[in-house]
């Protein structure tokens, strides 16, 4: 049995229903609402009274939002639609905005409705339920999710685009074999492909010449780890257009991971910078070009910073300015001349205005040199005109300014040479004459040169000597000399010059460019002959007349002539002093002395000078000094002595009276000077013990003084015991080489400036007096640090050979002219000129080393060049002195 629910019960469920709705009339076009449930009214924010017996169209007529959606036309058509049809019609997603109570405004509301036609029992539609469900949100959600993935799939296109129209290279490559998963078409240009050829493709057999070159294990590294890779400048091997060819890339391998962070392949993108790098490679090379230019001229450069005024020089620039290494700015201004500052701080605030920096200027260097530098430079400003850098060069001109001064002394002496000097041109005219030449030849003036043809200086049966020899000669074998004749261009007078020509050449080419000619006008020298052979006549009757004796020999030595007063000397007959016959003149203990110098002079061809005793015809004994120049004949070759004797007897007396005076008064010095410096010792160490360290000092300086004194009477002493035969010699056998190296050792401590270098080879034990040859060692050391003031080492080495000792001292100091070379080890001989004063002394160390280096039985000499320094040597028998 049905239980019937009563009709109240169903209006309950009705009210109470959680789905909206409406009961309509299906009166149309009215629509009258007939009942609303309570869900309804909450839905619409609408009352019961507002709506029941109201047209359906009248309760909600259209808002805001119908003209666009024409929600009351797509209502009425479902409203018909469910009468006609007796069957439910909905209306999905429409859009109908509910009033907000109390304002003018409306809430955003979306709806989904069903119409559901309720049949009498004969079937037909007596109302309809209108039942709207609020799907806002659902509809929002809806929109948005379609918004999104719109949105997506924009993204996934224009990130599709991006891929394929990148500025870069970007690849995908899937697995272990590398597949091309995507690729765009720059890096498909790069590899000499299309995309078409490259997709689904390991990639290793799209550009196959790539193996081997590494990349692969590097993909696979990035596969395997996840740690990205990135390469700058890297070369490739590519096949492009059918030919090999190196490409540059710079590359960035990045892992390539699924949505569950697995890694499934690489992401390749790649730059070609072939360009690039080929053309930082051409500025390398470049910069590289200019580097070694600027060495190649001794070019330094510099980058001073104006703002915080610290400067970055090059190692050149730092040896132009007398450095070893770069030093900071301070020490760089410090080596500039102080005459020059104000010029050099000058050229710098002009710079800052004209934006260039020039000025030369002189530095002292550690050495005490002096050098031109040329600093050339340019300001560098920023956009607002402030000045903030200064990027330049240096240049060493010392070469320069030394070149251009020995130019203009070789201008001044070609200007005022008494001979003519001239330069051809190749059309036959002078380009250049001196004033000499000028004046020889008559001209006016240098323009005068440059228009008279070489033909007017010659007679024309002389010219002929120019054409056809002179200059065709010099042409072919690039010189000719001789005598020619030459004209006067104001008097007309012919006269014969000689004439020295060169053939100019072009030094890159060597094509002849011009003509040099130096002429001496040979009339002076042809009156100067004449006078000459006047003169032989009257030199035969002076020579005879002199008294001096002057001699000649041949190139063996035998005497071809002596003069008179040699014959009134001896009392022999001329014949008897030809050859060899002079010597029996000699007293003969000197004879053989005589003899063994000349025959030594001979072979050597040096000059030749010695003293002996003469049996003089008053029947007494005098003395002599025989010295002989040597001659040579026009070809050079060595021909004999001329030469002369002089009679120094008186000397000898006046020399021995002064030594006599010399050893007195040492002797008589020595004692006071002694007790001098004894007292000064006392008196330096009273003052110290008082405080006084001034007057201390001053009193040292005295004793250095009296140590000086002290050692020019010992030299003195030295001196008369050696005219006198009496130098004292303790020969005994000692250590050589320790000996000079305790020396050594010694001497060091007496300098700063210099070291003292030895080179040793072991000797062993020498016989001879120890303390004289170390007189002569450290004689010869102290002279090397004396007379190179400016050098920094003297070098002392020791050999051995033939039983022979030898010792010598190199020093770098102001050398001795050759001229003085035979003078240094006479008697009081010293530094002559300007540097008398700068080396001063007595003379006698190196005439003391050479007599007691003579008294052992050895040999002393030197070797020197002016400038750069010289060598004393000497050696000594290892055994002794052969009696």
């Amino acid at each position: 049995m049905v239980t019937k629910l009563p009709e109240y019960g169903y209006k309950d469920i009705f009210y109470n229903s959680e789905a909206t709705m409406l009961i309509i009339s299906i009166d149309k076009p009215l629509y009258t609402i007939i009942d609303v449930n309570n869900a309804y009214l909450k839905a619409t924010n609408s009352t019961r009274e507002s709506l029941i017996g109201t047209s359906v169209f009248g309760a909600f007529p259209a808002n805001p939002t119908d003209e666009e959606s024409k929600n009351i036309e797509r209502t009425i058509f479902s409203f018909d639609e469910a009468i006609r049809s007796k069957k439910p019609h909905t209306m999905s997603n429409y859009r109908y905005d509910i009033p907000i109570p109390g304002t003018n405004e409306f809430e955003e509301r979306w709806w989904t409705t069903t119409n559901t036609p309720v049949l009498d029992d004969d079937g037909n539609v007596v109302y309809f339920i209108h039942s709207p469900i609020n799907v806002t949100e659902l509809y929002k959600l809806t929109q948005r999710e379609q918004a999104g993935v719109e949105a997506l799939k924009q993204q996934q296109q224009q990130l599709y685009s991006t891929f394929m129209q990148a500025p870069v290279g970007i690849a995908i490559l899937k697995g272990a074999g590398f597949v091309v998963d995507l690729i765009n078409p720059q890096i498909s240009e790069l590899y000499g492909q299309t995309a078409t050829q490259m997709m689904g493709r390991p990639i290793f057999d799209c550009i196959p010449h790539v193996k081997g070159q590494g990349f692969e294990e590097l993909l696979d590294g990035v596969r395997l780890t996840g740690v990205p890779v990135k390469g700058e400048g890297a070369s490739v091997l590519l096949e492009r257009n059918g030919e090999l060819d190196t490409v540059y890339v710079n590359f960035v391998y990045q892992p390539f991971r699924e949505t569950d962070g697995t890694i499934s392949g690489v992401i390749v993108v790649a730059n070609e910078v072939t360009e690039t790098i080929i053309a930082k490679k051409k500025i390398e090379e470049a910069e590289e070009r200019a580097r070694l230019a600027v060495d190649a001229v001794g070019l330094g450069t510099f980058d001073l910073d104006l703002v915080t005024g610290e400067m970055i020089t090059s190692s050149i620039s730092a040896n132009i300015l007398g450095f070893d290494e770069p030093a900071p700015r301070n020490e760089y201004l410090s080596v500039f001349h102080p005459d020059d500052l104000e010029l050099r701080k000058k050229a710098h605030k002009d710079a800052i205005t004209s934006g260039k920096l020039l000025y030369e200027a002189r530095v002292i260097r550690k050495d005490k040199s002096i050098h031109w530098l040329k600093v050339e430079g340019k300001v560098i400003y920023t956009d607002k005109g402030e000045a903030v850098r200064i990027l330049g060069t240096l240049l060493d001109t010392t070469e320069h300014r030394k070149a251009i001064e020995e130019q203009r002394k070789l201008i001044t002496l070609v200007d005022n040479s008494v001979d003519l000097m001239s330069i051809l041109s190749m059309d036959g005219t002078n380009s250049y004459i001196n004033q000499a030449g000028m004046a020889m030849l008559g001209f006016d003036d240098a323009a005068h040169v440059s228009r008279v043809p070489i033909s007017e200086l010659h007679d024309p049966a002389h010219f002929a000597l120019v054409e056809q020899e002179v200059l065709p000669t010099v042409m072919a074998k690039g010189r000719w000399e001789g005598t020619m004749l030459v004209r006067h261009l104001q008097t007309g007078e012919i006269f014969p010059v000689y004439n020295n020509c060169i053939r100019i050449d072009d030094p890159i080419s060597g094509i002849p460019i011009a003509v040099g000619a130096v002429m001496r006008d040979m009339r002076p020298e042809l009156k100067a002959k004449q006078a000459l052979a006047d003169s032989e006549q009257l030199l035969r009757n002076i020579t005879s007349a002199a008294p001096t004796t002057l001699w000649m020999s041949d190139a063996s030595g035998a005497v071809t002539y002596v003069n008179q007063t040699w014959i009134d000397w001896t009392g022999r007959h001329y014949e008897q002093h030809l050859g060899t016959g002079w010597l029996h003149a000699i007293l003969p203990e000197d004879r053989k002395k005589v003899a063994e110098k000349l025959s030594g002079n001979i072979a050597v061809h040096g000059l030749f000078e010695v003293e002996f005793r003469l049996n003089h015809v008053d029947g007494g004994v005098h003395w002599c000094v025989l010295t002989g120049q040597p001659q040579y004949n026009s070809g050079g070759k060595f021909a004999g002595y001329i030469g002369s004797c002089v009679d120094i007897t008186e000397q000898k007396h006046i020399q021995q009276q002064k030594d006599d005076f010399i050893g007195i008064a040492s002797h008589e010095l020595k004692t006071p000077v002694t007790s001098i410096k004894a007292y000064t010792q006392v008196l330096e160490k009273m003052l110290l013990k008082k405080g006084e360290v001034k007057e201390a000092a001053m009193i040292a300086r005295m004793d250095a003084q009296i140590n000086r004194l002290t050692s020019l009477i010992s030299d003195l002493l030295d001196v008369t015991k050696i005219n006198s035969g009496k130098l004292q010699f303790n020969d005994r056998e000692f250590d050589f080489v320790p000996m000079v190296q305790e020396l050594i050792e010694d001497l060091q401590r007496t300098t700063e400036k210099h070291t003292l270098v030895e080179n040793h080879v072991d000797i062993g034990i020498v016989f001879g007096d120890k303390e004289r040859i170390g007189q002569v060692i450290a004689n010869l050391i102290t002279n090397a640090i004396k007379y190179s003031p400016q050098a920094d080492k003297i070098i002392i080495s020791t050999s051995l050979k033939d039983d022979e000792v030898r010792l010598c001292v190199q020093d770098f100091g102001i050398g001795i002219a050759e001229d003085k070379l035979n003078k240094v080890f006479e008697q009081f001989y010293r530094v002559s000129g300007d540097m008398q004063h700068t080396f001063p002394g007595l003379g006698l160390g190196l005439y003391i080393s050479s007599e007691i280096i003579k008294r052992e039985g050895g040999k002393i000499w030197v070797t020197s060049s002016v400038g750069k320094g010289s060598t004393f040597c000497f050696s000594i028998p290892l055994h002794g002195k052969a009696e």
